[in-house]
């Protein structure tokens, strides 16, 4: 995590859900030696509470977790059949206005999921969509991205690599990435992190198990592909 700030990745990404807490207390334990003002902190509320009062409750353990006064994004981790969509956007909205969080979204809402919490939000406005997209999990790139870029939301697309880093694929995907790998000096992972960050309004949060994928993430960064790159990866879905 250190090298990931180090190489400027200053986006960190955590949850209430990941190790039901664990998560957020090792990522406060080490962004006590930054400035912070210099990163930029997400975490999100998992969708089991059932009140304003608990749903804000767990936000603010979220923040003692990780020994801050605010996030710089607070997500609905995932939709719920139990909890009104209007009751977390209020709780969400409530936030803001007591300055815990700076912005505000959702992750793995559906179009009509997010225009309802849209609709729901009295002032402010959800700014991003966390989503599973990956070059075999196309779909979102396809069928929904076009709305977020007319709307000028972000989306966070994770497990970029799915849950493997593509050490087993197809052969012709692999070949194609090979191709695409070597024209522009990189590894077959930097071209899938690439090809979703080359998506406008797309950003990426990569898993790293060592200093090594750290690095390599961070590179993947640097790759320009031109459209017709993009465009030999679309067949893969």
């Amino acid at each position: 995590m250190r090298k990931g700030i180090e190489l400027e990745m200053t986006h960190l990404d955590t949850a209430e859900f990941y190790g039901w807490g664990k998560a957020e207390k090792v990522l406060g334990d080490l962004i006590k030696d930054y400035s912070r003002d210099d990163l930029f902190i997400t975490s999100k509320l998992f969708p089991y509470h059932y009140s304003k009062r608990t749903m804000k409750k767990a936000a603010n353990k979220s923040l003692k977790r990780l020994g801050i006064d605010y996030l710089d994004l607070y997500l609905i981790h995932w939709p719920s059949k139990f909890i009104s969509i209007r009751k977390e956007m209020n709780v969400l909205e409530s936030l803001i206005k007591e300055g815990k969080t700076r912005y505000i979204g959702v992750s793995n809402f559906r179009i009509k999921q997010f225009e309802k919490a849209q609709e729901s939000l009295k002032k402010e406005e959800l700014v991003n969509n966390q989503l599973h997209i990956n070059l075999t999990n196309q779909r979102y790139i396809h069928n929904s991205l076009s709305y977020y870029q007319k709307n000028g939301i972000t989306i966070t697309a994770y497990s970029p690599l799915g849950h493997r880093g593509y050490t087993k694929i197809s052969n012709e995907l692999r070949e194609t990435l090979e191709e695409l790998a070597k024209k522009h000096n990189a590894t077959i992972q930097q071209i899938a992190i690439a090809w979703l960050i080359n998506h406008k309004n797309v950003i990426s949060i990569p898993k790293a198990f060592n200093k090594k994928h750290v690095e390599d993430n961070a590179k993947a960064a640097e790759i320009s592909l031109l459209q017709e790159d993009l465009e030999k990866l679309y067949k893969f879905d």
